[in-house]
């Protein structure tokens, strides 16, 4: 399976919706040079241009426990896309993150001598340092140095690439009454988890905050999410479910960014959108419930003390991070209360705009978007003329 109109095409993979964000701009540009770009991709790839191959609903899940529970229809989009890499129409492979998939896939593209381009490669300098073996002699775009310096030990190809949020216009921090955020991440099962591990806390910080309109606002990264999310404040809340909203998050970064700004506090599972709070000049906590499997895993495996994103790039912690057991007992939320509690205290002493302005400009660095592609389909021309 390959183009849909048999044009010559670029294999996008995207499995997630930072990746979606991603790749949105990379599938612009490949289609602003008269390539066709298919495979898998969110609506705004989509938007951008991408003719989606699979299903993008199915790929968001992370974790051991949570890809087995869905491997078999994971197994099926894999193949599709295995597919597509072999059809003589694609030229090439533009991964971007999802290593599940893209690991795969940049092992068969080797194997087909067609070239690969990895966006946002795997987190080597946390843990399955032999990953990086593999993907030496294919140009590599990392955001942050750390990452850069950890591929380039390894004998990789790394080029550090302007992040989306380097040119985001930072909102102005304005009073907040009490309502706490809670961004519980775009793979459902592991969002699920979250919102129930972190309703209650998040309503009790909420009311410290301000007893009278402390209240909790769920964000869905889209809107496929908002009615699963909704059920699950239901069955978890019943009474309180009145003080909890679940919204659509905005689609543009600094709508976004203006949305949390908005608010007192922000409870966010690691990923991109810890960026994205960091900047939004409000306090959080970076704070997850993995799978029994993963949990169980990363205490083996995991080299890094710190996993949330703006303390990883300040080199320092700036916020606070939790992980939760998954056979949490009951009242173990109490602990997260506290630390929320302590956070809204601190907020009023620290400088978050200091922290916002400082993590923008480490992100501020690298080739742009269009810059790398340029590059890359220079590159794919070239081949194909010879």
């Amino acid at each position: 399976m390959g183009s849909p109109g048999g044009k010559p095409f670029v294999l996008f993979c995207a499995g997630e919706d930072s990746g979606d964000i991603l790749g949105e701009p990379l599938v612009r540009e490949t289609v602003a040079a008269g390539l066709d770009a298919c495979g898998a991709g969110g609506s705004r790839m989509q938007g951008a241009g991408l003719k989606p191959l699979v299903n993008f609903e199915h790929l968001p899940v992370s974790g051991f426990g949570d890809v087995l529970a869905s491997c078999g229809t994971l197994r099926k989009d894999l193949d599709v896309l295995r597919s597509a890499l072999r059809d003589e129409n694609c030229l090439a492979l533009l991964a971007i993150d999802y290593p599940g998939f893209n690991m795969k896939l940049v092992r068969l593209a080797k194997l087909l001598g067609k070239p690969v381009l990895y966006v946002a490669p795997p987190q080597i300098w946390a843990w399955k340092q032999g990953r990086a073996k593999q993907l030496r002699g294919i140009p590599l775009a990392v955001f942050f140095d750390f990452e850069a310096d950890a591929y380039r030990k390894h004998g990789c190809d790394a080029r550090l690439m302007l992040h989306p949020l380097a040119s985001a216009r930072l909102p102005v921090r304005r009073p907040a009454r009490g309502e706490v955020l809670l961004l519980p991440g775009s793979r459902h099962a592991q969002a699920a988890r979250n919102i129930r591990a972190f309703l209650k806390p998040a309503l009790d910080a909420a009311c410290r905050i301000d007893v009278e309109c402390g209240k909790v606002t769920v964000l869905a990264a889209r809107e496929s999410l908002q009615v699963s999310f909704t059920e699950i404040v239901r069955n978890q809340l019943a009474q309180s479910a009145c003080r909890v909203k679940v919204e659509v998050a905005p689609a543009g970064v600094e709508e976004r960014l203006e949305r949390y700004s908005q608010a007192a506090l922000a409870l966010v599972c690691p990923g991109t959108a810890t960026l994205e709070v960091s900047l939004s000049g409000i306090p959080m906590v970076i704070c997850t419930k993995p799978d029994l499997l993963t949990y169980a895993m990363g205490k083996m495996l995991v080299r890094t003390g710190d996993f949330g994103l703006p303390n990883l790039v300040m080199g320092k912690d700036v916020f606070e991070e939790i992980i939760l057991p998954p056979m949490m007992r009951a009242g173990a939320g109490i602990g997260v209360c506290e630390k929320l509690a302590s956070a809204c205290r601190r907020a009023v002493e620290k400088d978050m705009d200091g922290v916002a302005q400082s993590v923008q400009a480490v992100l501020a660095r690298g080739q742009t978007s269009r810059e790398l592609m340029l590059e890359f389909l220079g590159k794919l021309v070239e081949r194909k003329a010879h």
